[in-house]
Parts: C-alpha cells; sequence; structure tokens
C-alpha cells in the first residue's frame, strides 16, 4: 500500500536528483570552461560519433561496472562504484558542453540575458527534459548520457595546445 508519505519521498528524491544534476552541469561548466567547450564542439560536429563511442563505453565499461557491484566482495563494490563514478564524471563534462551550447542557442534568442542566466536556464532545460514520462526516461535521458559521454571522452582526451604557466612559478 502506497501512502502520502511515499509519495512524497518519490517527489523528494526526484527534485533533489535533478537539483543537483543542475548544479553539477553548473559546476563543470563553470570551472572547467576549456574542457566545456571541446565537448560542445564534438557535440556540434559529430553528434553521433560522441553517441556511439559513449554507448560503447557503457556498454563496456558499465557493464563490466555494474556487474562488479553485484559481487558480495567489498573490493569489488568498490571497484564498480569507482567505475560507475568515474563515468558518470565523464559524463558530467560532456553535459557541460551541451549546456554551453545550448546556452548560446538560448541567448541567440534573447540577447539581453546574462550569459550566467541562460547557461543557468539551459542546464535547467536539459534536467527537467529528463523529467517528461516515457519520452524522457527512455530516449532522451539515454540519448543525454550516451552523447555526453562520448563528448566529455573526447574532450578530456583533447590535449589544449596552450601552455599553461603560473604566475611566479619556477620549476
Amino acid at each position: 500500500m502506497v501512502t502520502i508519505g511515499d509519495s512524497f519521498a518519490i517527489v523528494a528524491l526526484l527534485g533533489g536528483i535533478c537539483l543537483s544534476a543542475w548544479a553539477l552541469i553548473m559546476a563543470v561548466a563553470l570551472v572547467f570552461p576549456g574542457k566545456a567547450q571541446q565537448a560542445r564542439g564534438r557535440l556540434v560536429n559529430r553528434p553521433w560519433v560522441s553517441f556511439v563511442v559513449g554507448l560503447l563505453i557503457w556498454a563496456s565499461a558499465g557493464v563490466v561496472s555494474a556487474g562488479m557491484l553485484a559481487s558480495p566482495l567489498p573490493l569489488a563494490k568498490l571497484i564498480g562504484w569507482m567505475g560507475i563514478l568515474g563515468l558518470a564524471s565523464i559524463a558530467a563534462v560532456g553535459s557541460a558542453g551541451l549546456a554551453t551550447l545550448a546556452s548560446e542557442r538560448l541567448k541567440a534568442m534573447a540577447p539581453d540575458q546574462t550569459s550566467y542566466a541562460s547557461l543557468s536556464k539551459s542546464a535547467a532545460y536539459i534536467v527537467i527534459a529528463g523529467l517528461v514520462p516515457v519520452l524522457g526516461w527512455f530516449l532522451i535521458v539515454p540519448f543525454l548520457i550516451f552523447a555526453s559521454t562520448g563528448a566529455g571522452t573526447a574532450a578530456l582526451l583533447i590535449r589544449d595546445r596552450r601552455s599553461v604557466e603560473v604566475p611566479g612559478f619556477m620549476p
């Protein structure tokens, strides 16, 4: 029997997950703007390649990590969690690139917005799109996760050609 408290708990859980996902996308986009721009470029130029690469990564590393989570050994569970969280971190970089792309398009439609406001709104739109029943759960979210993982992988593997110099630091 489902009580009203159970319903409230589910709604609060979904709200917390959405707020956390929005905050993660915003944080990655603001702290790592170069990697977010590289992921954005990958999503613009090769979206289907990003999707297929992300699908293959989740089909291999994600399945192995999920299998390790089912193991009764604590070390295997730890490695499984590390794998899943590592893949989620890569997907967060790609999602920040997607939010940056959506932010640019949103700002083109409403040029009076600040960059932060358009990035915030676009990240919220991406997260909220996953709440749409059936279509969002089984089509939008998997596509975004796989494409973001592929774009995030490409962004993390691309070396930035500019040298990083720290003022006052002598090696």
